[in-house]
Parts: C-alpha cells; sequence; structure tokens
C-alpha cells in the first residue's frame, strides 16, 4: 500500500484549506495499518466517522471560499464533493454492518480520491483564491432561484 504523506505539493494557497487537507491526510494514515487486521473493526469505524465528519466542514468551507473567491465552476465541485462524501459514507455503513472492504482497495479508492482531487480539481480554483473576482460578491442561485 502507498504511504500518504501531506507535502507541500498537495497545497492549494490556503492556510485553513491546506489544514483541512492535512487532517484528512493524518486520517488516512491513521486509517491504513488498521486496514486488514481482523478485530480492528470498531477502530475502522472510528476513523471513517471522524474523516465523515471532518470532510463536510472541508467541503463547506472550500465551497464557501471557492464562491467568494468567484470561481465560475464551484458548482460542479460541489457536485464532486457530494460524490466523495457518499463514498465515505457508504464505507463507514459497509464496516458498520459487518462488510469490511479489501484493505488495498479501501485504502487505494480514498488515496486516489484525495490526491486525484486535491492535484487535479482543487489545483483549478486556486487562481481565484489568489486573485479573486471582484464582482463575487454577488448571490448566487439555484436552478428553482432560492440562493445557496
Amino acid at each position: 500500500m502507498q504511504a500518504i504523506e501531506w507535502t507541500q505539493a498537495l497545497s492549494v494557497g490556503s492556510d485553513v484549506l491546506d489544514g483541512h487537507h492535512q487532517m484528512i491526510v493524518d486520517c488516512l494514515k491513521r486509517l491504513g495499518p488498521l486496514l486488514g487486521q481482523p478485530g480492528r473493526e470498531d477502530e475502522i469505524t472510528a476513523v471513517l466517522a471522524m474523516l465523515e465528519d471532518f470532510v463536510l466542514v472541508h467541503f463547506s468551507e472550500e465551497e464557501q471560499q471557492m464562491r467568494a473567491a468567484g470561481y465560475p465552476d464551484w458548482r460542479r465541485h460541489k457536485e464532486l464533493h457530494d460524490q466523495m462524501y457518499d463514498v465515505v459514507f457508504k464505507l463507514k455503513s459497509d464496516v458498520e454492518h459487518g462488510r469490511v472492504p479489501e484493505a488495498a482497495k479501501l485504502h487505494g479508492l480514498i488515496y486516489d480520491w484525495l490526491i486525484e482531487h486535491i492535484m487535479g480539481e482543487d489545483r483549478k480554483y486556486m487562481p481565484f483564491l489568489e486573485n479573486p473576482d471582484p464582482s463575487a460578491g454577488r448571490t448566487w442561485h439555484r436552478s428553482n432561484g432560492r440562493p445557496y
């Protein structure tokens, strides 16, 4: 299994978001040694519950920063967050119900999700954090007209 380490290459240029990403990496580092170990399901569930709670906080903050900076593709990015949250929730639920996924598959899935998302998707909003759109203070609306 690949070791997950935070490096400056994962930075998105925001101390808050980088700190969140570091905490997610720390959760994954805690999860790695537990996977594939019989009788560790409670510990795995606890780490996945912490990860689930934390990604909700992180996604919310990241979405707020993207909107405030005027990142035009923030809605699609939010959809990716929703999909990733569903993956974490399903993994936690599976473990809670005695369906422990294969260790390498689980670790690989989360690792790929984290690294690919940060290095791919999160990098796209970096220029907007560095140089926010001055008109970004406007209210964003859903397709039904209600504000976000």
